[in-house]
């Protein structure tokens, strides 16, 4: 059973792209979820299919795609890990929103979401207590380059 539910990161990406899209109130597609993703819709429909199987997402040809309890969980799981990434590599380490986003995306299928917490609490406390207290964004930048 334990195997059943190994996922992929790309199948932790299909699960975040769906939830994404139910956050936005949107009814979840193939197609929408092929453009999200930039892959083609026969990728989509397998990984579907795949899903479907470990009862994380409801699927049926022609229909809206839903995720199940336990697929939104995990997809909750993905999405905070990512997150908490993004925002760390974003203020903490000064990246343009569009390269945390991509390294974040890579990072977040091989890290603990305790670990997503604790780089999440590491921002808010460095934002608080050091970098606000820092008196210009270039002295920032040479205090994380400085070694």
């Amino acid at each position: 059973m334990k195997d059943k539910l190994l996922l992929t990161p790309s199948m932790e990406d299909y699960l975040e792209s769906i939830l994404n899209m139910e956050l936005n109130n949107n009814n979840v597609k193939i197609k929408d979820i092929a453009k999200d993703m930039n892959v083609q819709m026969p990728s989509v429909v397998g990984a579907l299919k795949n899903l479907r199987g470990k009862e994380l997402v409801v699927y049926e040809k022609n229909s809206n795609i839903q995720l199940t309890q336990k697929g939104k969980t995990i997809a909750i799981t993905v999405k905070e890990r990512h997150e908490a990434i993004a925002l760390f590599l974003q203020n903490i380490f000064l990246f343009s929103e569009q390269e945390a986003q991509k390294m974040a995306c890579q990072i977040e299928h091989v890290i603990k979401p305790e670990t997503a917490k604790q780089f999440r609490n590491l921002t808010t406390y460095l934002n608080t207590n050091i970098i606000e207290k820092t008196e210009t964004k270039e002295n920032w930048i040479k205090i994380i380059n400085s070694h």
